[in-house]
């Protein structure tokens, strides 16, 4: 009778160890997901403002005539993508500056925000 009573609470304890060590993996599980999550969230922004400082850098800025249609329905679609409040907002401003002086200014916050944006 003492050898199945000591068997039984063995089993119980074994059954009662592996619960809580399951629970406790899973919960473990369920933060590391989380963060891979964030993790490819802040990749995929990351990627859209770098997208974002590249064609503006190279359309804006290195070339030496005046910006395109194409170029602009790029620059524009490829803001609206960050879904950044606070690019899009730099971004219109630089748009509606009146004079060169301005839109230097303008564009120093644009691409001070493009390097304050970007997430490491």
């Amino acid at each position: 009778m003492k050898k199945t009573t000591a068997l039984y609470i063995v089993v119980i304890f074994l059954f009662i160890t592996s619960l809580v060590c399951n629970i406790y993996f899973y919960l473990k599980y369920i933060t590391v997901r989380e963060q891979c999550n964030n993790f490819s969230e802040t990749k995929d922004f990351n990627e859209k403002v770098i997208f974002f400082n590249k064609i503006f850098v190279e359309k804006v800025l290195i070339k030496s005539e005046q910006v395109s249609y194409e170029d602009r329905i790029k620059l524009e679609n490829a803001v609206i993508a960050t879904q950044d409040e606070e690019l899009i907002n730099q971004w219109h401003s630089f748009l509606n500056s009146k004079t060169e002086a301005e839109a230097q200014e303008q564009t120093k916050q644009l691409l001070w925000l493009f390097a304050t944006k970007i997430i490491y």
